[in-house]
């Protein structure tokens, strides 16, 4: 029997158990790149092997990123559960097919049509501050373990978005939001992770397209960790391990609209819902880039430079508005 707490951000969930409440709960499910901040508390335990057996049935690009992300002194800290990436969304029935770029986001001419208050992106720095880094070229200082951009890269990208807020129509918050709000219209291209789309067509909205930039695509991933005050560590990682299995990975997958960590589950769904949210041809993980934190030493700097974008003067909709 499981008790189950939503939380609205990954965020609230480190907060919480930063708090104390680390004791309430024995897991806790964040999204990648919050997963540090937990290790690094000493809130979570190292995974216990011979509970977690469905491991190795995950793609290896994520058995590779537990490597890279969450693990310290020889042991890993946390379970990727299901996927996603991001890219951008477009109103096809408005928008010309295009070669898929940042640039129709930034550039005023990249397509024939007039984008000026019809683009929404992220009210997010982790999303929309990595997107303006792509654009600009700076996929080394993504390629680590944490972002390290340098003092000159973060003041181009905060003039970058500065510069884009006349083509800004809003920053958006949740992803319900987003969907009500291009289903009605009101804009035409919006920074978005997949799962919002495949939502969509689900619901009949097949105008709306999405695709991943030439610049390449952030992703987040879904890690299970279980806390280092709970008193059910081994049954908590037996049901870590049930989330890795094909029919419970499947039902998630459907939930949720995005694939899960376990190409198997594609045994478990209809060719329909493998096509939205099925297993994913490895090949196309390759150029994931992992979100993460920002390096400590220019943390400040970057969250200086986002909070100078936000109040920035829209020119066009609703200034300063998030959704």
């Amino acid at each position: 029997e499981l008790n189950i707490t939503p939380s609205t951000s990954s965020t609230e969930m480190f907060s919480q158990w930063n708090s104390g409440q680390d004791e309430q709960f024995d897991i806790a499910v964040p999204n990648n790149n919050l997963v540090r901040r937990f290790m690094d508390a000493d809130l979570v335990a190292p995974i216990n092997d011979g509970a977690v057996t469905n491991f190795d049935s995950m793609y290896d690009q994520f058995q590779g990123f537990v490597d890279e992300q969450f693990t310290a002194d020889g042991a890993a800290y946390g379970v990727p559960i299901r996927f996603g990436w991001y890219g951008y969304s477009y109103d096809s029935r408005s928008v010309p097919e295009h070669d898929p770029s940042y640039s129709i986001m930034f550039e005023d001419d990249y397509v024939d049509v007039d984008l000026d208050g019809e683009i929404v992106m992220y009210d997010e720095p982790a999303k929309t501050m990595p997107a303006a880094a792509l654009y600009l070229g700076f996929d080394e200082a993504l390629s680590g373990a944490e972002m390290t951009f340098s003092s000159e890269q973060i003041t181009q990208m905060r003039d970058l978005l500065v510069e884009q807020k006349p083509r800004v129509q809003a920053y958006i918050a949740p992803d319900p939001t987003f969907i009500q709000e291009f289903q009605q219209g009101n804009f035409l291209v919006g920074h978005s992770g997949r799962n919002e789309t495949v939502q969509m067509r689900t619901e009949g909205a097949d105008w709306v397209e999405f695709v991943v930039p030439n610049e390449g695509a952030m992703a987040w991933y879904e890690t299970a960790v279980v806390s280092a005050a709970s008193d059910n560590q081994e049954t908590a990682w037996e049901v870590v391990n049930e989330f890795l299995s094909p029919q419970n990975g499947a039902a998630l997958a459907q939930a949720g609209f995005s694939p899960s960590v376990n190409p198997d589950v594609s045994e478990e769904l209809t060719d329909e819902q493998n096509d939205l949210y099925g297993s994913i041809e490895p090949s196309r993980l390759d150029g994931f880039i992992p979100l993460k934190d920002i390096a400590s030493d220019v943390e400040e700097e970057y969250v200086s430079a986002w909070e100078e974008v936000k109040p920035a003067q829209m020119a066009v909709g609703r200034s300063d508005e998030t959704l």
